[in-house]
């Protein structure tokens, strides 16, 4: 059974909310599926290596900065070699600032260093996920993921 850890932190509960529709979706008895908020978890780099397939979501800080509970997890990545890892970001934002969600651009930039499998599609929601085009996103993710995942 492929392991995956859906990673996040989330401030109003933006973000764990998309981090629950994507667990909802992927736990149909094919994968084993930890979830974590970097905000309250401890969790290293060198821990993804445990994992067959890794969703990380974070919500953007202000003008499009990481938020301060996951800079150091960000950085760390450039020490680590996710080579045969499946890696899928998402994350929320405002769109009253300049760089929407740059947060989730910042991260699938720095997973590309590590040699893992990064899918290109990301979830960017405003807000909460609640809009159509919202959710068939993160439909989106959790399907080309699984797909990833299972070959």
């Amino acid at each position: 059974m492929k392991k995956i850890l859906i990673l996040h932190t989330s401030l109003t509960g933006n973000t764990e909310q998309i981090a629950y529709l994507l667990k909802t979706q992927l736990d149909d008895g094919r994968f084993d599926i930890t979830t974590k908020d970097i905000g309250y978890e401890n969790i290293e780099v060198d821990d993804l290596q445990d994992f067959d397939g890794i969703l990380v979501g974070t919500y953007t800080y202000d003008d499009g900065n990481l938020p301060y509970e996951i800079e150091d997890f960000h950085d760390d990545l450039d020490h680590v070699d996710l080579t045969d890892k499946i890696v899928g970001v998402f994350g929320s934002g405002d769109r009253s600032y300049s760089y929407f969600c740059n947060a989730v651009n910042l991260f699938q930039e720095q997973f590309k260093k590590t040699n893992a499998t990064v899918l290109e599609h990301t979830v960017k929601v405003e807000l909460y996920p609640e809009e159509d085009e919202d959710l068939e996103s993160i439909r989106e993710l959790g399907v080309q993921f699984a797909h990833a995942l299972l070959g």
